[in-house]
């Protein structure tokens, strides 16, 4: 009875309301940060339009896999802890997975198993609260971190009078991201043959519609790269697991 009334408290109109205000200021502050970005590169001249909008669509199409892979982890935590409290959470942070594991950590210290036993009030709001903690590094780190940073930066990045792009720039943007990727799918590529192979392919297939798009002038090619290469890198996985 009591799950039942906890249940019907985390999905009733209160929860709605909190979520909605939250969602709401979410929304409010990606806007903001579109609009100061757009004024900041009409300022510095650091991409054209059609790059801007490249970027955009490129960022839209990437972001359907890991979007459809937090829906579903969602539906797991809509079950437990209700539809507001799961809006709520991946609708700010994003990961649900991280969410997820944070609310199960907040029940466990309030004796309840997530998933496994009844929800009580007290294992409800230590979830909340754990969810809240965990998340508000972000709003300390950042700060704390990035205080000065942004003139820094300006003054290496922004290129001189006379030049359209920083040297700099050119370097970071292309080392950056590869270092990245390279630490992230190393760690997956050493968990056997068959991530080692899928990672090889997603490569490949990424880097010939790269340069196939730059070749024929298909912008297409080029925003669709990445999506098309983790598919590329999944079916093959797929395919070689079955074979095995």
């Amino acid at each position: 009875m009591e799950n039942m009334n906890i249940m019907q408290l985390s999905n009733g109109p209160a929860m709605w309301i909190f979520t909605g205000l939250i969602i709401a200021a979410t929304i409010f502050q990606s806007v903001t940060l579109y609009r100061l970005a757009r004024k900041y590169i009409d300022k510095t001249s650091l991409l054209t339009k059609q790059e801007i909008s490249m970027c955009l669509k490129t960022g839209g199409v990437v972001s359907i896999g890991p979007a459809l892979s937090v829906f579903v982890v969602a539906l797991s935590m809509i079950s437990m802890l209700g539809a507001p409290f799961t809006l709520m959470r991946v609708g700010m942070i994003g990961s649900a997975s991280t969410e997820l594991t944070a609310a199960s950590v907040g029940t466990q210290m309030a004796g309840v198993s997530l998933g496994e036993q009844a929800l009580t009030g007290t294992a409800f709001t230590a979830a909340l609260w754990t969810c809240a903690f965990m998340s508000s590094g972000y709003l300390i780190f950042v700060p704390l971190v990035t205080r000065g940073v942004g003139k820094a930066i300006n003054n290496i990045v922004v290129p001189q009078k006379g030049q359209k792009r920083s040297r700099l720039a050119w370097v970071l943007s292309a080392l950056l991201p590869l270092i990245i990727f390279l630490a992230l799918s190393s760690i997956q590529a050493f968990k056997g043959p068959i991530h080692f192979i899928s990672l090889l392919v997603s490569a490949v297939l990424m880097l010939t519609l790269n340069i196939m798009g730059a070749k024929l002038g298909k912008k297409w090619m080029k925003e669709w790269a990445m999506c098309l290469s983790v598919l590329g890198g999944i079916v093959t996985g797929g395919v070689i697991s079955a074979l095995l």
